[in-house]
C-alpha cells in the first residue's frame, strides 16, 4: 500500500478549524505530520518532517504574507504550497503564483475540495477553485488576442495554447485528453513541446508565465 500523503499545515490565521483538521486526519492517504503557528516552528518542522505537501493559511494582503510564502519557497522550493485563503484577497493571487504557489483554497470549500486539491497538487498539477477561475476569465484580456500574442512571442500551436490553459485549470492529464478527445499521453508530449518553447521546467512555471501574461481565462 502506498504511504500517506504528509502533510504541513502554517495555522498563521486559525483559519483550519479543529473539524476540518480531523476529516483530513481521518483519511487513510493522507496525514498530518506538522502544524505550526509560527515561521520559525514550521521551518524547524519541515526540515525534521519532511512533508509531502504545505497548507498555508494566509488571510491577509500584504509584503508580510508574500515574504513568509517566498521565505518558505525559496528554502524548500521542491515543497508544493497551497493557500487557504478568501477572494477578497484577489489582488495578491497574481503574487502568489509567481512566488511558485501551486494551488488555492478558499475557507469556504468542503473538505472534499481540498481533499481534491491535495491530490492534484501532489500528482504535479495544480488547483484553482471554480470562482477563481471565473474571476480570471472576467479579467484577463479576450481569448483570441492571448492566443495571437502567445503564437507570435513563441510560436505554440492553438492546441498547445489550449493544453497550457487547461493545465492552469488545475486538470489532470487524463482530464485533459478526456475534454479534448485525445489521449493523456499525447496530452504529455504536447506539454513537453510548450515546455520547450517557453524554456520552462514545471507545471508551476507554466501558471507562472500564463498569469504574468494574462493567458487565464
Amino acid at each position: 500500500m502506498k504511504r500517506p500523503v504528509r502533510i504541513a499545515i502554517f495555522e498563521n490565521y486559525n483559519l483550519f478549524s479543529s473539524g476540518l483538521k480531523s476529516v483530513l486526519a481521518e483519511q487513510n492517504q493522507l496525514e498530518i505530520v506538522v502544524a505550526a503557528n509560527s515561521i520559525s516552528d514550521l521551518l524547524k518542522e519541515i526540515e525534521e518532517k519532511s512533508p509531502d505537501i504545505l497548507l498555508f493559511d494566509i488571510l491577509h494582503c500584504d509584503n508580510g504574507g508574500i515574504r513568509l510564502i517566498r521565505r518558505v519557497i525559496r528554502r524548500y522550493p521542491d515543497l508544493p504550497v497551497v493557500l487557504l485563503t478568501s477572494m477578497q484577497f484577489s489582488d495578491c493571487f497574481t503574487d502568489h503564483v509567481k512566488l511558485g504557489v501551486k494551488g488555492f483554497v478558499f475557507e469556504n470549500e468542503t473538505p472534499e475540495d481540498l481533499k481534491c486539491a491535495i491530490r492534484k497538487i501532489i500528482s504535479g498539477s495544480t488547483y484553482l477553485p471554480r470562482e477563481m477561475q471565473k474571476w480570471l476569465a472576467e479579467i484577463s484580456p479576450s481569448g483570441k488576442r492571448n492566443a495571437l500574442v502567445l503564437k507570435k512571442k513563441n510560436t505554440l500551436t492553438e492546441r498547445e495554447i489550449s493544453i497550457l490553459k487547461l493545465f492552469c485549470q488545475g486538470l489532470t492529464y487524463k482530464e485533459i485528453g478526456k475534454k479534448l478527445f485525445i489521449s493523456p499521453r499525447t496530452v504529455e508530449t504536447h506539454k513537453k513541446n510548450i515546455l520547450t518553447k517557453l524554456r520552462l521546467k514545471s507545471t508551476a512555471e507554466m501558471v507562472k508565465y500564463a498569469f504574468h501574461n494574462h493567458l487565464i481565462i
